[in-house]
């Protein structure tokens, strides 16, 4: 392979090869960034959450009657709710809660020890905690482990106490990486917090996986009972036809009481889909604005190649006539493409760090690396090889014959 005379025949035509290069860079400082948004994609999607999502359903309720207005009333309901969901054959577990794991939004506190000077300023790590009311087998229905301390029992049922207004101290279960940044070094149960006494901490789930602190959650057994705040129940099934038991479910609450509306039933699988929904349609999204990219320079890779024979048939006749092999025509055809993207793998680097820092001003991204750079160089060579190969693999059935009479 000649590279003097490849760079001659490049300069020939500067307009249409620099118009190449400069497409295999967008190519691939566009496809490196898909492949980096499509694994943090499936990364996220694969991690564990610490809980199980395995024949969970979750749903809303939301009166639409002013005689949920009545605390007590609400609170009634609730419990009837519950005993009509545990008589169901398909129900193993109930429980309800403000909010669910994986959550964007929702209701947060600060915390803090007891004992803390009034002065000193509270660390942003325990501040805007998210902080969840649920029921006593909430972590049971969710396999979550208590790693110290105890689980919630209906003596901890904190609702009456906060409805009317007693003085007392609510007790409350912290995630382990709260309970461990919060008292580090030392046990956390049976401490005095800002929030209440800690009576067991348990492994941690994941809460906002986009957090800087992803698992740092407070919980106390407690029902909200306001119709204008977030009611959700949460329900183990046993494995069977899932809409059978989403109608069964529906059916069991709107006898109880049919007043309210009852959102969407989803599996905790969907829930946990739709919480990275976002990271994985842009990935989607990217991955598909890669493709056409990567098909209209196949394309242009194609009509180069198409381009340069034609007008080379000449010269190609000639080294045909004084003896080159097929061989060496189809390789002296596909080393020009090589070396236009071997120009573009160079000069893509700076526009993976382009596009990269682009996206990082909109969206959070992993930082371009080595292996996904080279997977891309790769990947954009072997397409415009391919590309290349049929105008190539023509070139070589021009008899030498047919190919001098050009002369």
């Amino acid at each position: 392979m000649n590279l003097k005379a490849l760079f001659k025949s490049m300069l020939l035509r500067k307009f249409a090869t620099g118009l190449l290069i400069f497409q295999l860079v967008l190519t691939i400082g566009l496809a490196c960034n898909s492949l980096l948004l499509s694994i943090e994609a499936n990364e996220k999607l694969a991690r564990d959450v610490g809980f199980d999502m395995e024949n969970v359903l979750v749903f809303q309720v939301r009166p639409t009657s002013e005689a949920f207005l009545d605390a007590n009333f609400f609170l009634s309901v609730i419990d009837e709710d519950m005993a009509a969901l545990n008589k169901l054959d398909v129900v193993e577990t109930v429980s309800f809660t403000n909010q669910l794991p994986l959550m964007k939004g929702g209701n947060f506190h600060s915390i803090e020890d007891v004992n803390q000077p009034e002065d000193a300023p509270v660390e942003r790590q325990f501040t805007g905690v998210p902080m969840y009311y649920v029921g006593e087998q909430f972590f049971e229905l969710l396999g979550a482990q208590m790693q110290l301390g105890r689980d919630f029992t209906l003596d901890d049922n904190a609702t009456h106490g906060y409805l009317e207004n007693h003085e007392f101290e609510a007790n409350i279960i912290l995630t382990r990486s709260l309970a461990e940044a919060l008292y580090p070094g030392e046990s956390a149960v049976g401490k005095h917090t800002s929030e209440g006494r800690v009576i067991g901490v348990v492994s941690d789930i994941a809460i906002r996986p986009s957090s800087k602190y992803p698992h740092h959650g407070i919980f106390m057994y407690r029902n909200m009972a306001r119709s204008q705040m977030r009611l959700m129940y949460m329900v183990k099934v046993t494995s069977g036809d899932i809409q059978k038991t989403k109608t069964a479910i529906t059916e069991a609450i709107k006898q109880v009481h049919p007043e309210r509306e009852i959102r969407e039933i989803l599996t905790m699988e969907e829930h946990h889909s739709d919480y990275f929904k976002e990271s994985s349609s842009l990935a989607t999204l990217f991955s598909l604005l890669t493709g056409m990219m990567l098909l209209v320079t196949m394309i242009s890779c194609f009509a180069h190649a198409h381009f340069h024979v034609s007008k080379q048939k000449r010269l190609i006749g000639i080294r045909r006539a004084l003896g080159a092999r097929k061989k060496d025509v189809l390789i002296y055809v596909l080393s020009e493409n090589w070396l236009v993207s071997g120009i573009a793998a160079l000069l893509g680097v700076a526009s993976v760090i382009a596009v990269n820092m682009l996206l990082a001003e909109v969206i959070v991204i992993p930082k371009p690396d080595v292996i996904s750079y080279l997977s891309c160089v790769i990947i954009v060579f072997i397409s415009g090889t391919a590309a290349t190969w049929l105008p190539a693999w023509k070139t070589t059935k021009i008899a030498p014959v047919v190919a001098t009479r050009t002369l």
